[in-house]
């Protein structure tokens, strides 16, 4: 794959954070940074796309200069300072759930604009389990955002996805139990293994994200780039015209990826986007 075959028209970037533009110690690598700007400068856009909800998505990444946010895993999609699109939980499907995870004991939080929702029990639980992994005060403040501690999390209507934590059932279990409402896959965070995961909306992912977006600019698919690391990254990497896999990614998505990138504390955005040609 040549720079000069991707140098034909300009691209559309989709970025994961979480082991792609962010390490496990919250950093953004400066050759990421450069890689960002620079491409940006030639023309490309970029794009957040994450899992995160729109208060983990913090100011150090947007001073980069994205041309827009697909966030919450296709939750809602921002198109040059515009929010195109958002979707929440139905009442119905936010108790169920709750019945479900509570009921068998698992920690989690939902997920909503400004923060996460969730009672003191999931509470204690969660916060124990990062600081254990070595956590910095700094680095939960920006995943936890505002705290809502409630009894009865699922009245808030503006619940967009779910986190949860210490299950006693893998992710495989999980999704079957919760279809065909919700979609389940493994958590992108390093180390959480086949207990953890992410709930979402089924039908509604980083793919469905990039294509609301990708119509509102109107551009091409096969003009966008997808770059990720983890489970929930590779709808997007596929959907998009070429997916990059981070060198520190999954063996799953390694696979399936058309290109695999040295790791984030490697160079690995600016890798990529060199051997692509963005950069030149």
């Amino acid at each position: 794959m040549s720079a000069e075959m991707i140098n034909n028209h300009k691209k559309v970037v989709f970025l994961d954070v979480d082991g792609t533009m962010v390490n496990d110690r919250g950093e953004i690598p400066e050759s990421t940074k450069e890689a960002v700007r620079r491409a940006k400068a030639n023309g490309h856009k970029m794009v957040v796309c994450t899992g995160r909800s729109r208060f983990q998505i913090y100011d150090e990444l947007l001073e980069l200069g994205f041309s827009g946010i697909v966030g919450a895993a296709g939750v809602f999609v921002i198109a040059d300072g515009k929010e195109i699109y958002h979707a929440y939980i139905d009442e119905e499907h936010r108790k169920s759930v709750y019945d479900y995870l509570e009921g068998n004991g698992f920690l989690f939080c939902y997920q909503a604009d400004d923060g996460v929702v969730l009672n003191r029990r999931s509470s204690e639980g969660i916060l124990e389990i990062y600081r254990k992994m070595g956590m910095s005060e700094e680095r939960l403040v920006r995943l936890t955002g505002n705290m809502h501690l409630t009894e009865e999390p699922w009245k808030n209507p503006r619940n967009e996805k779910l986190l949860y934590y210490n299950a006693p059932f893998p992710v495989a279990k999980v999704h079957a139990d919760l279809e065909p409402y919700f979609d389940t896959v493994a958590i992108s965070l390093e180390g959480m293994g086949e207990y953890a995961g992410e709930i979402g909306i089924n039908g509604i992912n980083k793919a469905t994200g990039m294509e609301r977006y990708l119509k509102a600019a109107g551009i091409a698919r096969e003009d966008s780039i997808a770059v990720g690391d983890g489970p929930n990254d590779l709808q997007m990497m596929e959907y998009a015209g070429i997916g990059i896999a981070m060198g520190n990614a999954r063996e799953e998505v390694k696979e399936r990826a058309d290109m695999v990138t040295s790791s984030i504390d490697d160079d690995g955005i600016y890798r990529a986007f060199e051997t692509l040609g963005l950069l030149a």
